[in-house]
């Protein structure tokens, strides 16, 4: 089937939504949104606050690149910091 874009909002029913929502995925008419509005901190700077407040014996950083969901830019980063001076038993 196809869909016809003249047919008003209010008679849409859920099989063309389904349509009009896949055909919209399918296109490559719209950028992604633009990732240069997160401000990442980085693995240098995770790294190195991981270390000033904590002194950990082992400490691994990671940052992924940036990302987008559901027209969402995101961003992942994690540090994982084990042992050290402060750490409590």
């Amino acid at each position: 089937g196809s869909f016809n874009p003249k047919t008003e909002c209010s008679k849409i029913d859920t099989k063309s939504l389904q349509q009009l929502t896949q055909m919209l995925n399918d296109t490559n008419l719209f950028s992604p949104p633009d990732s240069k509005c997160l401000s990442p901190a980085g693995e240098y700077n995770l790294r190195l606050g991981i270390m000033k407040q904590f002194q950990p014996d082992l400490v691994a950083t990671y940052t992924a690149k940036p990302n987008t969901y559901n027209g969402h830019p995101f961003l992942v980063e994690a540090a994982v910091a084990f042992g050290g001076a402060k750490c409590k038993p």
